[in-house]
């Protein structure tokens, strides 16, 4: 730089002391000037950057005033608590970024609201301790009156407006940086161009000046651009003819485009017609020199999003020449408060439908608390109750069936056991839990008790039980219950052989059923099946198994037979009842594959493949008949 600088020096100087003198005159100057802006940038860069440092930890802090409320919101909807515990780490969180706020913002002229801030956080803080220490001393009546007091209500809603204060005092105080280094930068580039239209005989020495000074706002507008783009916030700047000139990577990543060919867009053209119509109102009351925020759902590529929006009009010499834009992605925070708006609803409908019964009953056993359903399900008063021994409230033969779960609840343990009873006259199956009261001590001074009505549930299983072992359309039992039956029958067979007693398999099905459905329709279809599984089951004994396993397939397991020709008679028989049963006008016939099994262990699966291979020579045979074969595979009949 100095070997160049100096024969141009030299020049200026052969050309007459007084042109370089005004020269140099001119140009320190400029770089005064420049450097005064500089200097006055490097202030603002570091304001921002203090700033950005600070908005996230009060971002969080206002987090934690949301968790604090939903944890106050989840105790007074359900009384437990387990929902004390998020509302404590909620205030200590509280607490913690007050600390770090207080660390980060040491601006002289927050002191007094972050002092505020503190002691309404202290005062939460006490207010929380003494909630726990009213729920944990039974005293939950009173906890909950701390909780909805006004005064506590007061304090929170002051604490959201303070904190709402801060942060819309330091986001416009960063957007008034924005505005200025823009500004200056601008100014900055036209001292630039004036020094070295004035310098034109000390080109060498300006340029050196220049490039210095070029690099140092170029740091500048890239560090601008960083802060920008990491800001967790769209924000753009559009100048008086609604044309975008600035956008940040936000706006890029939200609107899946390159920020820079967004730049000569209209507001419609970034955002779609139908979301702009919605920002027009705002747009409008920006451009007459009004700050404006204000919330807006916005479609983008088929996904509903909220943003906080904020527009700042850019105001020159008093005359509005565009505005900014910072937009706050709140989509995040919208759903969690429609899932916190919804639990809360599915909660409360679940709590006002649920037939619970609730007690506190002390150490002597008598009665301290009862839930309005001791009225609805044992038609006692419950104010009545208070006092009483459970022995005259229940009655001892009601008590005397939990006495063994009383105990080792005064002992200390948590017992939970189902139990049915009548109430009322009525049966219920309930679920009870036994919570121990223990104090400091260790003393057992009560025990909470909570019984869920449970019968509905009860028959609900039993109904499944049924209908989970059984074919809807026929009545007969299922697959399911047939592999059960067979396997039984053939553990039976095995001590029945001893006796020469014989067990046989009858495979089952209609001939030419998929004719019967394409003729007469499913319809009458459903009623063969209806019809032949009622007469196979007045064909066998009471005590064989009967069951339908697929489509037209039924099968019979024929117990304690004397010989295996019992089974082909009882084959015969059914073949010549399908024959004479015409269900819906219909004739059916029926094909029938024996498998017999006499002093030889089977399998049950290699059994029906027998008892099918049978089916399938009945089949062969001319249909409506039967063939049968003895285990392990010897052909009987036909």
């Amino acid at each position: 730089m100095r070997s160049s600088a100096e024969p141009i020096h030299r020049t200026s100087l052969g050309r007459g002391v007084g042109l370089l003198m005004v020269a140099l005159v001119a140009m320190g100057l400029i770089i005064a000037l420049l450097a005064g802006r500089a200097r006055a940038t490097l202030d603002d860069l570091r304001r921002a950057d203090r700033i950005n440092n600070v908005l996230p930890t009060m971002t969080m802090l206002m987090e934690d005033l949301l968790n604090a409320e939903t944890g106050q919101r989840g105790y007074l909807l359900t009384q437990r608590s387990s929902y004390l515990q998020p509302y404590r780490d909620a205030v200590r969180n509280l607490d913690r970024r007050v600390e770090e706020l207080g660390a980060r913002d040491q601006d002289p002229a927050h002191a007094p609201k972050l002092a505020r801030v503190r002691e309404l956080v202290n005062l939460k803080l006490g207010e929380m301790n003494q909630t726990i220490r009213l729920h944990d001393s039974g005293r939950q009546d009173e906890a909950l009156e701390l909780v909805l007091n006004d005064q506590g209500l007061h304090h929170m809603d002051e604490l959201r407006d303070v904190l709402g204060e801060l942060t819309s005092s330091l986001r416009a105080e960063r957007a008034a940086i924005s505005e200025r280094l823009s500004r200056e930068a601008g100014h900055t580039e036209l001292l630039m161009l004036a020094g070295l239209a004035m310098l034109g005989l000390f080109t060498v020495m300006a340029t050196s000046q220049v490039v210095l000074r070029s690099r140092e706002l170029l740091r500048t507008q890239k560090r601008l651009q960083g802060i920008a783009d990491n800001v967790p916030a769209l924000i753009s700047h559009y100048d008086a003819d609604g044309l975008l000139r600035f956008a940040n990577a936000e706006v890029g990543r939200v609107f899946h485009a390159d920020p820079a060919a967004l730049r000569g867009s209209t507001l419609e053209q970034v955002r779609g017609t139908e979301n702009a119509a919605q920002m027009r109102p705002f747009v409008e009351r920006v451009m007459r020199g009004e700050a404006v925020s204000f919330d807006a759902e916005q479609v983008i590529d088929g996904e509903t999003m909220h943003f906080h929006q904020r527009f700042v009009p850019e105001l020159v010499n008093g005359r509005v020449e565009g505005f900014y834009a910072c937009s706050m992605d709140i989509t995040d925070r919208k759903r969690t408060e429609a899932l916190v708006a919804a639990s809360e609803r599915r909660m409360k409908a679940v709590t006002d439908n649920l037939p619970v019964f609730i007690t506190y009953i002390d150490a002597e056993r008598r009665m301290r608390y009862v839930n309005e359903a001791l009225r609805t399900w044992f038609g006692l008063d419950p104010q009545a109750a208070i006092g009483l021994h459970i022995d005259d409230v229940f009655g001892q033969a009601s008590t005397s069936q939990r006495s063994a779960q009383l105990d080792l609840a005064l002992s200390g343990e948590r017992v939970e056991f189902e139990i049915a009873s009548v109430m009322l006259g009525k049966q219920r199956h309930l679920r009870t839990v036994y919570v121990p009261d223990v104090v400091a001590d260790g003393r057992v001074q009560g025990i909470f008790t909570l019984s869920i009505d449970i019968t509905v549930m009860k028959q609900a299983e039993a109904q499944l039980a049924r209908l989970a072992s059984s074919d809807a359309l026929t009545g007969l039992p299922n697959r399911r219950e047939f592999d059960q039956a067979l396997a039984a029958a053939l553990s039976r067979q095995r001590r029945l052989a001893r006796e020469g007693r014989v067990m046989a398999l009858l495979f089952l099905d209609i001939d030419r059923f998929k004719a019967i459905n394409d003729t007469h329709g499913h319809g009458v279809g459903d009623i063969v099946l209806r019809e032949f599984a009622a007469v196979l089951r007045r064909a066998v004994r009471g005590s064989d198994h009967v069951a339908r396993i697929a489509g037209d397939e039924f099968v019979a397991v024929l117990e304690g037979l004397n010989r295996p020709e019992e089974a082909e008679q009882v084959a015969a028989k059914i073949v010549d009842a399908v024959r004479a049963a015409r269900p819906a006008e219909v004739a059916i016939t029926t094909s029938i594959g024996i498998a017999t099994v006499a002093d030889v262990e089977a399998p049950a699966m290699d059994l029906i493949a027998l008892a099918d291979r049978a089916l399938y020579q009945a089949k062969h045979q001319g249909r409506d008949g039967w063939a049968a074969l003895r285990w392990p595979g010897q052909d009987q009949r036909r």
